[in-house]
């Protein structure tokens, strides 16, 4: 996982650690970071996508 994350971008890493391990909702996010909730959103979606195809392809490795 800690290698998957490495590959995001800073700005994403950044909105799922807010997310996630922070527990804030995106309107939250969107207010401390001082940047659009529709931007938030964006970081959000995409890194989760990101993310799963990163999975995706590490597990493949180990099959």
């Amino acid at each position: 996982m800690r290698e998957a994350l490495d590959q995001l971008s800073e700005d994403e890493r950044r909105v799922l650690q807010l997310a996630y391990y922070d527990g804030l909702s995106q309107t939250e996010i969107a207010g401390l970071l001082g940047i659009p909730l529709g931007t938030v959103k964006s970081r959000t979606s995409r890194a989760q996508h990101r993310l799963s195809q990163l999975l995706s392809h590490l597990g493949s490795l180990t099959d």
